[in-house]
């Protein structure tokens, strides 16, 4: 059919799973092979030994690639994560010009593994590894993180990303993940609306929905939907006010993780839309 996706592999199209997995022995093996394609038997040999004391673990056979998928099969699973983070800065530290194309290549080479072996895990620019909640929840922060790619979206961006780094701790913090995604937000939406003193239910109505009616216009289903939308996002802002932490007030508690998940991947969606309206409006 057209529309099937072409070229992809039997079980990636066709036996994803919603809930990624903890740990996948083909995920062991493939990062093992990766560790064994970086270098020569010498190379191997040196990252052993780096591994043995940034790890405080015995690696067997290190200067043998073909060792290193079991040697990584065996590992406890903190020393397989580790692992990831240890090869990068091994290679940064070899301080070669080949280094910067190596490490970019064996880093998107272990983002292509915890995708395509469903893992909950990511890895960040410079080799570390957090968790990510489901499939659903990282392909939010990815396509949001994307949407505010502009030099204008920075202090946005690193709002949101910050939202998902509370998400990353041990327990997730969904709280301030919360607060975080809110800030974020807000922060779009003083961009566009520079008179705007905060995100409210009423500055929304006050700002957003001319805006909404002007880009709109001539389109009545459209303009009906994008109300409607609207209205959802000063659902979501009161929805917020219950978590921020008001003066003179008692601290809220953490909220239910699931909310915490849906409220930061309801404001991903918001953020979007809203860097879209901005970019309509300043070509309009």
């Amino acid at each position: 059919m057209k529309d099937t996706p072409q070229g992809m592999r039997f079980s990636h199209l066709y036996l994803r799973q919603p809930e990624l997995l903890p740990d996948s022995k083909r995920m062991r093996r493939r990062i093992g092979t990766l560790i064994g394609t970086l270098g020569d038997h010498r190379y191997l040999s040196r990252f052993g030994g780096y591994v043995e004391s940034e790890h405080g673990i015995s690696v067997v056979n290190a200067a043998h690639s073909s060792y290193w998928p079991g040697i990584v099969e065996k590992f406890d699973l903190r020393d397989v994560l580790d692992l990831v983070t240890s090869a990068y800065k091994f290679l940064s530290d070899l301080d070669y010009p080949r280094e910067v194309t190596r490490r970019r290549n064996f880093i998107d080479q272990c983002r292509r593994i915890f995708q395509e072996e469903q893992v909950s895990y990511r890895v960040d620019d410079e080799g570390g590894v957090h968790f990510a909640v489901d499939a659903a929840f990282e392909e939010t922060r990815a396509s949001t993180i994307l949407a505010l790619s502009s030099v204008r979206y920075t202090s946005v961006r690193a709002l949101y990303e910050q939202a998902f780094s509370h998400m990353d701790q041990s327990p997730p913090d969904g709280k301030a993940a919360l607060r975080a995604s809110f800030h974020a937000t807000e922060c779009i939406f003083r961009l566009m609306f520079a008179n705007s003193h905060q995100l409210s239910a009423s500055e929304v109505q006050k700002h957003l929905e001319p805006l909404v009616n002007r880009l709109y216009e001539g389109q009545k289903p459209a303009t009906n939907l994008a109300q409607k939308l609207v209205a959802s996002l000063k659902d979501w802002i009161d929805g917020a006010h219950f978590y921020r932490h008001e003066p003179g007030s008692e601290e809220p508690a953490q909220p239910p993780i699931e909310l915490a998940i849906y409220m930061l991947s309801e404001a991903g969606g918001h953020i979007r839309w809203l860097a879209k309206l901005d970019d309509m409006h300043h070509k309009a």
